[in-house]
C-alpha cells in the first residue's frame, strides 16, 4: 500500500497532528504540502495508508480535523474520501 498525505487549514495544526500520531505509535512524516494542492507555503503530514482511517478518527477524537487527504497517482494527486480508506 502506498503513502497519503493528509493536509490540515493551518501549520499549528500539521505539527500539533504530528506529536498526536507520533504518540500513538503511527509513522508520520511532515512535509513541505505540494505546490500542486494549495498554492503558498504549508505542511502536511505523509502517512501510510494502512494507518488511514485510525489516523484520521484518532486526529477527530483530538479536535483536528484534515482538510484534505491526498493519494498520488500516475504523478497527479488525488483527493480521497474518508470512506475509501481501508483499515
Amino acid at each position: 500500500m502506498e503513502d497519503i498525505l493528509f493536509t490540515f487549514h493551518n501549520t499549528h495544526h500539521s505539527i500539533l497532528a504530528e506529536k498526536i500520531l507520533l504518540e500513538a505509535n503511527i509513522p508520520v512524516k511532515v512535509m513541505p504540502m505540494p505546490e500542486v494542492i494549495t498554492a503558498g507555503c504549508g505542511l502536511c503530514l505523509r502517512l501510510p495508508e494502512a494507518d488511514g482511517l485510525c489516523a484520521y478518527h484518532l486526529l477527530k477524537s483530538s479536535s483536528i480535523s484534515p482538510r484534505g487527504i491526498y493519494r498520488k497517482n500516475s504523478g497527479l494527486y488525488v483527493e480521497l474520501q474518508i470512506e475509501t480508506l481501508h483499515t
